[in-house]
């Protein structure tokens, strides 16, 4: 009886966690998914992603994750964020459409582009 009792508790305890690590892998794709449409992440002496594509009108955020200050800047001039320090962000609106590089002023090998359609 006691076995049974047993077997029935680990059971339980191994369908809990698996419904438990499902619904937290779920919610890592879901979260993932809506914060890469309009945001480039600045980390690690990179822009991630390296190319975003965003329709026009679309707003895009940068975020500058590393510890180091940066600084977003359109290679034609049509945008400049000025010096980002650690956790801050620029926020940029394409409402043309177009391909626009762009690169940190600090870190010149820093690049990255927005294509917009």
């Amino acid at each position: 009886m006691k076995k049974n009792i047993v077997l029935i508790l680990i059971s339980f305890l191994i369908a809990a966690l698996s419904i438990g690590s499902t619904s937290c892998s779920t919610s890592k794709t879901t979260a993932s998914t809506s914060s890469s449409g309009n945001t480039v992440d600045i980390v690690n002496f990179a822009f991630t992603p390296g190319t975003l594509t965003v329709n026009a009108g679309t707003t895009v955020t940068w975020t500058n994750s590393d510890s180091t200050t940066h600084h977003v800047a359109g290679d034609t001039g049509v945008f400049d964020s000025g010096n980002l320090s650690q956790n801050a962000t620029y926020s940029y609106t394409f409402n043309n459409a177009g391909t626009f590089p762009y690169h940190c002023t600090i870190h010149t090998y820093m690049t990255g582009q927005v294509v917009v359609h």
